[in-house]
């Protein structure tokens, strides 16, 4: 359908909106601006839904059914109790998952770990979530990365992303996003762009596209439309890569042209700082002037870097005020003021002397990742390594253990899996699943505690897939290179991988046994990751092959020379960590407010205080996504049985399952942005992320699956449980009028790409959680503390029928709740413009420290100034442009 201003429709979902016009369409078709005859406003719709239908342009418009809550209680209408309170907290869960974005930062089909969830909560807390995630290997780089966009797309700020990635990582990017995130992708291979109808219309028709390195350094007219386009986010994985510089000459303009920019690489600064020279060049507001002037500045930081190091291990507070006094004579934080305060100092150096407020890095030391490695090598005789392995395998799996075997050959894993057979034993193939749903169910086959006990993979069989319930690692052949070595032993040495790690290396004597011990004794592989060595072991697969050509003499020079080198890069990884970066990566202050906002939410005490340890804020995260899982369950079950869905969460599915089936039984015609199916269709999956995390099959119900957002989101836009009677003990002797206020935001420009929309920045600084509260219906109208929380409360007031109201009599009591709400309104105002000019000044501040430091241009410096004193204008403007609108009423006479 080809949306046009002036066009009718109805939405379907809907049918107490009535007839609407269409007044501004936006982003191609994607998003529409309509003015419903039965809403107050304008309502943005997605052009995509299948609720939405365009009628006659001579349908007329009419209002439909009351006008509003008020006119059904003075009618006499008042609805349902149990609608009012699913409403209730609906309203309140959907303010809860958006503030923080903390409904998308706990959606993830992944373990919750404070330090994921704490840089995820800082790049979004940030004006322009532009940052190079430097995390090593193994501590979920692509997590944070989903993470993050979650967050921008629930709050309407990712509608166009693109990922760029190596190609032999974009299946594993396109799975885990979907898997993890519930997000679909397109992989925009040189083929799908040639059926899309060529670059420009495969990115147009894909707004949310996955993309290889290597297809956008070879395609110049890809690199032209991407540049073209709006874009929210763009993502590059392997940032390092960008060293090459036709690569870097692509991604440069696509990057710097988009709104949120996120570089992931592993890289340690210490191994090459150029590498970090050119990827903060990409995120900073003003990157620095030249790598001679980055060089400088390193070494700057260097210094600052030496003092805290020596404050973390104890040293005197006194003498490192003395000496950060001296290489910063003008920092009134380090005057000689009273006693030396070691938490104050540490907290400054992470705020204001950081290498760049734009990276974040988390080390394995730091955040206590660490899966113990054991290595059960079996020497064997030429010639029986195959059964050998087939016998180790068939033992392990009588013992109740999990395999999973890797092999570079893939006519090696099917003799692997004729030898299993002969044994009685079934062994799965993955390589010989040829599509993904295919992949899937072998996956769950594996999964499942009663099905086959091993796993044959190629190299790339296992790319994307979470192996954590198993811990026995059977290498049936070795690889020339350690980081493809690493990655099959990383299938199961991840987050979330609770016993040792167990890897079985059977070796034949000659270059089988030689390869083994190097990887053990010289590169240590088998106890410890090498992830962030990549320089020095990249070119090892050409060194063993030159070797090879070798006498056999040159083999112990070899090795010693080899044992030096990464001896030397480990050096540089354990000795050389820069603590100001780790203190400010942790962002426990961004995850202990984040907790203690949302539990402040809830009315509720925190469990633990996040800022207290990573222990206090695993435990506290736990705590908080077991009570959101809990409430959109509830939630959802509730909305899915009044629609007509059959919903099962204890008859035919496991505990913690809930089955979903839809058809055309349904009560309502259609649900926002699904189509309802003619014969009935089951979605069966879990709230629970233990249950989802553990089986990949299930279907995980959190923010951002399209069922749970059609379930709430017909509650949220509908008109059901708009109004209620109750009776309470604890009603005025006249009785009282409850009403709930929503905040709405500025709605015409909301049809432009969603990151430069004004009100959604706005939204991320101002409270919008419903504003209810209860008036005596007697002259005054006064407030009448606690009733709210009574009528929302399931244990709450007792149902009640009444009859007509006067209306000026709920007229009077309305416009005492609308200027109690006002005023709270005006007060939540207050402190977002106080925290955005917070914000606002502070990276002003380091804007121009940076930019001093870094020899940057002047007109580069002033440009970056406008700009940012320009959003905080339109932000300010928007918040004065919020206003209030009614959700709900109800009366409330005395018991």
């Amino acid at each position: 359908m080809r949306w046009e201003p002036g066009m009718k429709v109805v939405h379907r979902a809907q049918r107490g909106w009535g007839v609407g016009v269409v007044i501004q369409v936006g982003d191609d078709g994607r998003r529409l601006a309509v003015r419903f005859a039965g809403r107050d406003g304008v309502t943005v719709v997605s052009g995509r839904d299948p609720a939405l239908t365009a009628v006659p342009l001579d349908t007329p418009i009419e209002e439909v059914g009351a006008a509003g809550p008020m006119d059904a209680l003075a009618a006499g209408q008042a609805g349902g109790a149990s609608s009012f309170r699913l409403r209730a907290m609906v309203a309140r869960l959907e303010a809860l998952r958006r503030a923080d974005s903390l409904g998308a930062l706990l959606s993830s089909r992944v373990h919750v770990l404070p330090y994921q969830v704490g840089a995820a909560g800082r790049i979004l807390a940030d004006r322009a979530p532009r940052f190079v995630l430097a995390d090593e290997v193994g501590l979920g780089k692509t997590v944070e990365a989903g993470l993050v966009f979650a967050g921008l797309r629930q709050l309407g700020l990712a509608e166009r992303v693109l990922v760029i990635v190596p190609e032999h990582l974009a299946f594993q990017w396109l799975a885990e996003l979907f898997h993890k995130f519930n997000a679909l992708f397109t992989l925009l291979t040189a083929e799908r762009i040639e059926e899309l109808g060529g670059p420009e219309a495969a990115l147009a028709r894909s707004p949310l596209a996955i993309v290889s390195q290597e297809r956008l350094r070879a395609d110049d007219a890809l690199v032209d439309a991407a540049c073209e386009l709006p874009l929210d986010l763009v993502v590059v994985d392997e940032a390092h890569h960008l060293a090459d510089d036709a690569l870097h000459d692509a991604v440069e303009p696509i990057a710097k042209a988009a709104f949120g920019c996120l570089l992931l690489t592993a890289t340690p600064v210490r191994l090459d700082p150029r590498e970090y020279f050119r990827l903060l060049a990409l995120v900073e507001p003003v990157p620095t002037a030249s790598l001679d002037a980055f060089l400088a500045r390193l070494a700057r930081h260097e210094r600052h870097a030496e003092v805290a190091r020596a404050l973390l291990a104890g040293g005197d507070p006194a003498a490192a005020r003395a000496r950060l006094a001296e290489l910063e004579p003008d920092d009134p934080a380090f005057e000689a003021d009273g006693p030396a305060d070691r938490g104050a100092l540490l907290a400054h150096l992470a705020d204001r002397y950081s290498l760049s407020s734009r990276l974040i890095r988390n080390r394995r030391a730091k955040v206590g990742a660490f899966t113990e490695r054991v290595l059960r090598r079996l020497d064997v005789a030429a010639g029986e390594k195959l059964e050998a392995t087939a016998r180790l395998c068939v033992e392990l799996a009588g013992q109740g253990e999990k395999v999973l075997v890797f092999a570079g050959d893939p006519a090696l894993l099917a003799a692997a899996q004729a030898a299993v057979a002969r044994l009685g034993k079934e062994a799965l193939l993955y390589d010989e699943a040829g599509t993904i749903e295919a992949r899937d169910r072998l996956v769950a086959r594996f999964r499942d505690p009663d099905g086959p006990m091993i796993l044959l993979c190629g190299e790339s069989g296992g790319e994307g897939r979470n192996f954590q319930f198993a811990s026995h690692l059977v290498c049936l052949d070795l690889p020339d290179s350690p980081l493809t070595l690493e990655q099959r032993i990383g299938r199961l040495d991840r987050l979330g991988q609770h016993r040792p790690v167990e890897i079985h290396v059977p070796c034949e004597p000659g270059d089988d046994a030689f390869l083994a011990g190097l990887y053990e004794q010289e590169i240590g592989i088998f106890a410890e990751p090498v992830g962030g060595l990549d320089a020095v072991l990249a070119s090892l697969p050409a060194e063993l092959a030159a070797l090879r050509e070798k006498p056999a003499k040159a083999r112990e020079k070899f090795r010693r020379a080899l044992a030096e080198r990464v001896a030397e890069g480990r050096r540089a990884q354990h000795e050389g960590y820069d603590p100001i970066l780790d203190l400010r990566s942790a962002s426990l202050p961004e995850l202990s407010r984040l907790v203690g906002n949302a539990y402040r939410r809830l009315g509720e005490a925190a469990p633990a205080d996040p800022a207290a340890g990573a222990d206090a804020a695993q435990e506290a995260l736990l705590a908080l996504s077991r009570s959101l899982e809990e409430q959109l369950e509830d939630a959802c079950a509730d909305v899915a049985r009044r629609v007509g869905v059959d919903v099962d969460t204890d008859q035919n599915v496991h505990p913690f399952e809930v089955a979903f089936t839809l058809g055309a039984h349904l009560r309502i015609e259609a649900l926002p942005g699904m189509e309802i199916p003619d014969d009935p269709v089951t979605h069966l999956g879990s709230f629970w992320r233990e249950t989802a995390v553990a089986r990949d099959e299930l279907e995980w119900f959190a923010t951002g699956h399209r069922l749970v957002e059609a379930l709430l989101g017909l509650v949220r836009d509908g008109e059901v449980g708009r109004t209620a009677a109750f009776r309470s003990a604890a009603a005025p002797r006249r009785g009282a009028l409850y009403t709930r206020w929503q905040v709405v935001w500025p709605a015409p420009a909301d049809v432009e790409p969603g990151a430069r929309v004004p009100s959604r920045q706005a939204s991320r600084y101002l409270e919008a959680a419903p504003i209810a509260l209860a008036v005596d219906l007697a002259e005054g109208n006064r407030l009448v503390p606690g009733l709210s929380e009574e009528l929302e409360g399931e244990e709450g007031a007792e149902e009640a029928r009444v009859g007509a109201v006067p209306p000026p009599l709920l007229e009077a009591a309305r416009l005492a709740a609308e200027r109690a709400a006002q005023g709270e309104l005006a007060r939540r105002r207050e402190e977002a413009l106080a925290a955005l000019a917070a914000h606002a000044e502070a990276e002003e501040e380091r804007l121009v420290t940076a930019a001093f430091e870094g020899g940057a241009e002047r007109e580069a410096v002033e440009a970056a100034l406008r700009a940012l004193r320009r959003h905080r204008a339109v932000t300010e403007a928007a918040l004065g442009r919020t206003r209030l609108e009614l959700d709900a009423a109800a009366l409330v006479v005395p018991a």
